[in-house]
């Protein structure tokens, strides 16, 4: 298995996993030329996102995404608005789903919120914001090739770049009913983050800086 950068040519292929690996998302269930036009924004927009991909051969077998996530979702919604609405009135059942509803309220948000200057201008140079850590926008495997060691090279390659661009914390979040995936995470040693007393999926870990051996 080898793992490299992704590419646009890429991109058909990512969007067909993505939907396959979460059929529940909301991108999902509007297509995968949603999808396509969702990772498009995230390898292209200005915002430090990186896409790595595992192949078995010519065959992408999972992928990850590690960047500043609410840049990267704001600037896919500010980039294809009538495309999403049209996505909706093509599909008038989804407007039927309350987690739908739920997203058209974050996309609104996003359409209208512009990145405080300072945090924008980091990103456009490919840095993060100060203080700040990365987060692993999406992780997932073809369910086909489940097993296999793809989530575990994934992550660790995720927290490699998050190391190598500079962060010194790096975060993720997982469905709640997904023990699976929890349980790999929490054996590379993430951490549950619980706030108000409760824990919604978030987990973090900390990335020690690596120095180099004298001589």
């Amino acid at each position: 298995m080898k793992l490299r950068i992704l590419t646009s040519a890429d991109l058909p292929a990512i969007a067909a996993v993505h939907v396959a690996a979460f059929p529940r998302a909301a991108i999902s269930h509007l297509g995968r030329e949603a999808a396509r036009r969702y990772y498009h924004a995230l390898s292209t927009g200005p915002h430090a996102t990186a896409g790595l991909g595992a192949f078995e051969g010519d065959r992408l077998s999972g992928f990850s995404f590690v960047g500043v996530r609410h840049i990267a979702e704001g600037h896919f919604v500010r980039s294809h608005p009538f495309f999403l609405v049209r996505c909706l009135v093509a599909n008038p059942r989804l407007l039927m789903k309350s987690f739908i509803w739920s997203r058209i309220g974050s996309g609104l948000r996003m359409l209208f919120h512009r990145p405080p200057p300072a945090a924008a201008a980091a990103a456009a140079a490919g840095h993060p914001d100060p203080g700040r850590s990365y987060g692993i926008q999406y992780l997932a495997v073809d369910p086909e090739c489940q097993g296999r060691g793809v989530g575990k090279l994934l992550l660790r390659a995720s927290e490699d770049f998050a190391r190598q661009e500079g962060c010194d914390e790096i975060h993720l979040s997982v469905y709640l009913d997904n023990p699976k995936g929890i349980g790999l995470y929490e054996k590379m040693g993430w951490e549950k983050c619980v706030e108000d007393g409760g824990w919604r999926g978030l987990m973090s870990k900390r990335l020690p800086t690596v120095t180099a051996s004298p001589g």
